[in-house]
């Protein structure tokens, strides 16, 4: 089951451009449809609780499902998986990055990359758009988005703020479940 989660995530590691928010897509489909080793509701508590915390939110998700997966050895392997990828073409791009930046096919392969990984960013967006349930989760989807767009307000606060929001709201449900 380790090598399961370390070549899993160095799949998704080698053949994902962009970033974390860009694995997002190859890292549900993996982890939800191909393995089945989540569902699609707790990926997506997954991703609330990997983009909270400090770092990359691939590394984070990595290391989340890993550990619900297989524990602290699962968490190290999928993180070592995920990560593993990447470190070696920064390797390999870090002795030839100067002569292929401004080479003509060079930048024309970084302005062919963009796009698509504009198009995972959207895909997500609305993939996590259309799981929104409920009033307080169309309510804070909206002000989260003003804040962030019209008053620039950090990320990292309207999540904490969302937290705080959610952990009040559904602190009634909460005592509610532990009392009966």
């Amino acid at each position: 089951m380790l090598l399961q989660l370390f070549f899993s995530f160095f799949k998704i590691g080698s053949f994902t451009f962009g970033g974390g928010y860009a694995m997002l897509p190859v890292i549900q489909r993996e982890v939800v449809e191909n393995r089945r080793w989540v569902e699609e509701k707790e990926f997506l508590e997954v991703l609330g609780v990997s983009q909270s915390g400090p770092g990359a939110v691939a590394v984070n998700t990595a290391i989340y499902l890993g550990y619900k997966i297989k524990g602290v050895p699962g968490s190290i392997a999928a993180t070592l998986g995920v990560v593993t990828p990447s470190f070696l073409i920064i390797l390999a791009l870090a002795t030839i990055l100067q002569f292929v930046v401004y080479h003509p096919v060079g930048e024309g392969f970084f302005a062919g990359i963009r796009p698509a990984v504009v198009g995972l960013l959207i895909s997500v967006t609305i993939n996590m758009f259309n799981k929104l349930e409920g009033i307080h989760s169309w309510f804070l989807f909206f002000l989260s988005a003003l804040f962030l767009i019209i008053f620039s307000i950090h990320p990292a606060l309207i999540i904490l703020l969302s937290a705080l929001y959610g952990g009040i709201f559904f602190s009634k449900d909460i005592i509610k479940v532990r009392g009966e």
